[in-house]
């Protein structure tokens, strides 16, 4: 093949493979979650996780750029227009968010017990 395979990037700008992007496309994180405040501000979060609860989904996000940041939760609302699918954010009340934040914590740790490896280290799942 004489052409070289062309690279599609988020970015919409299109390079070959082997050559280096000024774009900052290679950058894009895919555990970033752009979310914008009521001033019109564009605010970026990590997704931490999805947590399912009474039949619904909520997404768990942290502010990636603050200093101090603190786990936001979100209710999931999928919207369909035409062929597109995308999720709009809603706020939670109080009560469920510490519901939720207790369920991602048990979920967090549980991973945590999951990756140990190490029989002789000395973490809480040992005690058991």
């Amino acid at each position: 093949m004489d052409e070289k395979e062309k690279k599609q990037h988020d970015c919409d700008c299109v390079h070959d493979h082997d050559e280096h992007c000024d774009c900052g496309c290679e950058e894009i994180d895919e555990d970033v979650v752009m979310l914008e405040d009521e001033d019109g501000n564009e605010i970026p979060f990590y997704h931490i996780a999805t947590l399912d609860h009474d039949g619904k989904e909520y997404a768990c996000l942290q502010q990636a750029d603050d200093e101090d940041p603190i786990v936001e939760i979100f209710e999931l609302q999928e919207v369909e227009e035409g062929e597109e699918v995308y999720y709009n954010f809603l706020p939670i009340d109080d009560e469920l968010y510490e519901t939720l934040y207790k369920q991602l914590e048990d979920e967090v740790a549980a991973m945590s017990d999951d990756d140990c490896d190490d029989p002789d280290c000395e973490c809480h799942h040992r005690d058991e």
